[in-house]
């Protein structure tokens, strides 16, 4: 039916002809100034400032929390940047959770940690050295299964059943106040990922052995090599 265009449909047809213009003169600028090269310097430097230090992290891959200050578990997860994965890594006894983590992998032999870094916060570090605000660090764990459905592998390991999801946040601004890095551990269905939000773990849980013990604030860069030794 006809009838006239709405808000929308002006609005799109607006700024596809700002894009078409702008893309002509741009085009006719270049081939008068033979600057192909300065073009794409510029392009660049626009990149670059892209991924500079002061870059927002977006909405998207930031932390969420609710109403009562509890991290919503982030989607998408495993399309951020895989930064490593360990095997069965066990605290020294003395260190914070050593007990606990020496206890749980008697009991569990054997476990994949697959990190995954939200990919604003990646940029920024290679470009900086430094982890901005609002970075995630998420770890996603794995029983190391041996025995297949079709009973195909005679050796090694791989990622069997999802047995813990933990979070790695630095907020300045984070709900509840202290010091920016926060620490969340969710509680899984079975199977399925974290459905409810989780609260911050006491800062004399994590964050004085990462403070101590972690390669680059409170990270353990020491142990990924996207952070370690990136390409």
């Amino acid at each position: 039916m006809g009838g006239a265009p709405n808000a929308t449909q002006i609005l799109k047809e607006k700024l596809e002809a700002f894009v078409s213009h702008f893309h002509s003169v741009w085009q006719a600028f270049v081939r008068r100034s033979g600057l192909i090269g300065s073009g794409l310097a510029i392009f660049g430097g626009m990149i670059t400032i892209a991924i500079s230090a002061d870059a927002p992290i977006t909405a998207s891959s930031g932390p969420v929390y609710t109403a009562t200050g509890e991290l919503v578990a982030p989607k998408g997860f495993r399309t951020w940047v895989f930064a490593g994965s360990d095997l069965s890594p066990v605290y020294r006894r003395e260190l914070p959770g050593g007990a606990a983590r020496i206890e749980r992998e008697e009991k569990i032999p054997g476990s994949f940690h697959n990190i995954y870094i939200n990919p604003e916060a990646y940029r920024t570090y290679l470009a900086t050295k430094k982890f901005p605000d609002r970075t995630m660090l998420v770890m996603e764990i794995f029983s190391a299964g041996t025995k297949d459905e079709k009973d195909f592998l005679t050796g090694g390991k791989f990622e069997d059943q999802r047995s813990g999801f933990e979070v790695a946040v630095k907020d300045k601004n984070r709900p509840g106040g202290g010091v920016s890095w926060a620490y969340y551990n969710f509680k899984l269905e079975g199977k399925l990922g974290p459905v409810k939000p989780a609260k911050a773990n006491p800062d004399s849980k994590c964050y004085d052995c990462h403070l101590k013990h972690a390669g680059d604030d409170n990270v353990w860069v020491q142990f990924y090599p996207a952070l370690r030794d990136p390409e």
